[in-house]
């Protein structure tokens, strides 16, 4: 019974039929019970969200901590708090929730209603991630590379640095959207502002051979630079390479280039290793 005396109803899933066409959607305990029959931590998940104190969706940085411990430990009460954040209209908690449901493949469709809630919601997180299963055709979607400029364009403009690369990318070759190299080094301008170590190598090697926009070396070793001190193993190796072959002023600047060329080599290589070892 609810607070009114009348029977309380189950909060709604996204994609679940409705009973009423204008109201929130709801579905039976009987319904619920069998989406998550397969998986019984989830099944007490569920429980435990049905009895879940609701209150306001606190600050992004503590849903965001839930979903850690959701996607990570399997948490039955962080799971079942996202989901009454995410029922409340949370894009973040939609987002992590749609996280935590990937982790489980037979949950496919939960994890797609989520993800697109949370994207519908303008969580960018999750418009990029939306565009990734467009682009590659997972998560139940099929490949749509035109939907899928779409939700990488609105995550962009949020200021997604992976989201500017793949638009970049795809501008170049006329993948999803017309080609044309100038809309390319646009989102890779943007992509290097707002942080992506690969974009701006690749805006330095524009602005090296001039494809796309007016050559300019000055430009080019800036950016090169920047990708080196973001970490960028390949922009690390091209500066230590470009010092090593330079020609300096003087004697004591050729030594200077000669030491610095050594160390960033041995960075790009440490850096590569750190790298390999995190995928293995």
């Amino acid at each position: 019974m609810n607070a009114s005396g009348g029977c309380s109803r189950e909060p709604p899933l996204p994609g679940l039929p409705t009973k009423c066409p204008d109201q929130p959607q709801f579905v039976s305990n009987e319904h619920m019970m069998s989406i998550f029959s397969r998986t019984p931590a989830l099944t007490a998940c569920m429980a435990l969200a049905a009895c879940t104190q609701v209150s306001a969706p606190p600050a992004s940085a503590q849903i965001e901590s839930a979903g850690m411990l959701a996607q990570g430990a399997h948490q039955a009460n962080a799971i079942a708090q996202l989901t009454a954040w995410a029922r409340q209209g949370s894009a973040i908690a939609q987002r992590e929730l749609a996280l935590t449901y990937l982790n489980w493949p037979q949950h496919d469709v939960e994890a797609r209603n989520w993800m697109q809630s949370a994207a519908k919601g303008g969580d960018a997180d999750a418009q990029f991630m939306l565009a990734e299963a467009l682009y590659k055709g997972t998560c139940g979607f099929h490949a749509d590379h035109a939907q899928a400029w779409a939700w990488y364009e609105k995550a962009a403009l949020q200021n997604n640095g992976k989201a500017s690369f793949m638009l970049a990318r795809m501008a170049k070759y006329g993948d999803g959207t017309a080609q044309s190299l100038q809309e390319s080094i646009r989102w890779l301008q943007a992509s290097s502002d707002q942080g992506n170590a690969q974009a701006m190598f690749l805006l330095s090697n524009a602005y090296s051979s001039g494809e796309g926009i007016a050559r300019d070396d000055g430009k080019a070793r800036e950016w090169l630079e920047k990708s080196a001190a973001a970490d960028y193993p390949v922009a690390i190796q091209a500066l230590a390479m470009s010092l090593d072959s330079r020609d300096a002023k003087n004697a004591e600047q050729s030594a200077a280039d000669a030491t610095r060329a050594r160390l960033l080599l041995k960075e790009a290589n440490d850096e590569r290793l750190m790298r390999w070892k995190g995928y293995q």
